[in-house]
């Protein structure tokens, strides 16, 4: 999928999301990581249809997603639980009214089934006992559940709790996820939480996906110079040595041609500059790396 958007008082257009593929099956935990700016949550926009792509298309049990009916199958399906609560929950409605809002919209149940679904949903996410932390993210977690989805998509949702509360909400998510085996998109600027929680991970840079693999591959093996930056930066992660990242990346309106990682990674070589890598691929092990090749 490829995502444009206009520069703010401008003409110009610059590519925000640049050539990404990125799948979930039912019952895996795939990972999408890269500093701010990279593109993550405008990709999982994308799949959720918030954002249209300008090009590709979004599947879904391999069939595109084009007219009303898709998507609406879709969200049926796949539910969004986003960063901030505060923001996606609307503050003049009770909790139970927040969570049924769902269920009406589909459709599904008579009133007291919806009543006793909500209930169900809340003893799910644990705010039926004693108070716990991470409440609001729980009740965002409870009404991205409530329809049954197969697939959720988590953006950030961690990034705003303590340590404590962190550890009490990946706790909860990894217990639903093997209970209802669901697949989720787990999006996170923590490489500790990605390595904890997901099956496979995606790092991203710049609107790309640099590398992509199983946990233990790009963690245990990691091919790009970019990756092996952001987890020498990782508090406990053996590395040889740390991996300085010099300066800003480019801005997506002028990007200079070639990798579009050269002008910061330390491995540089002249080919670099002159045409942007293909991926390479071993043993389902992806690097978008010149060097990854030799």
């Amino acid at each position: 999928m490829v995502k444009r958007f206009r520069a703010p008082g401008g003409r110009d257009t610059f590519t925000a999301v640049n050539a990404v593929s990125l799948a979930v099956t039912v019952g895996e935990i795939v990972g999408v990581v890269g500093e701010s700016g990279c593109g993550k949550t405008t990709v999982s926009r994308i799949l959720i249809g918030i954002e249209q792509p300008s090009a590709g298309e979004v599947r879904f049990e391999g069939a595109p997603v084009t007219t009303p009916e898709d998507w609406r199958r879709l969200r049926r399906s796949v539910q969004y639980v986003f960063q901030d609560p505060s923001t996606s929950l609307c503050p003049t409605m009770r909790i139970g009214e927040a969570l049924a809002e769902p269920l009406v919209v589909h459709r599904i149940g008579t009133r007291a089934e919806q009543a006793a679904r909500v209930r169900e949903v809340l003893r799910l996410v644990g705010l039926d006992a004693d108070a716990m932390g991470g409440q609001r993210q729980r009740v965002s977690l409870a009404r991205a559940l409530i329809i049954a989805p197969r697939i959720v998509i988590c953006d950030e949702i961690v990034s705003g709790l303590d340590v404590s509360v962190q550890a009490q909400v990946l706790t909860l998510i990894t217990d639903l996820q093997q209970r209802l085996g669901l697949g989720l998109i787990f999006i996170s600027h923590d490489l500790r939480v990605v390595h904890y929680l997901c099956d496979r991970v995606a790092v991203m840079y710049l609107g790309r996906i640099v590398e992509e693999g199983s946990v233990a591959d790009v963690f245990g093996d990691p091919r790009h110079p970019y990756t092996r930056a952001l987890l020498s930066a990782v508090p406990g992660h053996v590395a040889a040595a740390p991996v300085p990242i010099r300066g800003e990346p480019a801005s997506l309106l002028n990007l200079p041609p070639g990798c579009p990682f050269a002008d910061r990674c330390p491995e540089v070589m002249p080919v670099c500059r002159e045409a942007e890598p293909p991926p390479q691929i071993r043993n389902g092990h992806m690097a978008r790396c010149i060097a990854a090749s030799l």
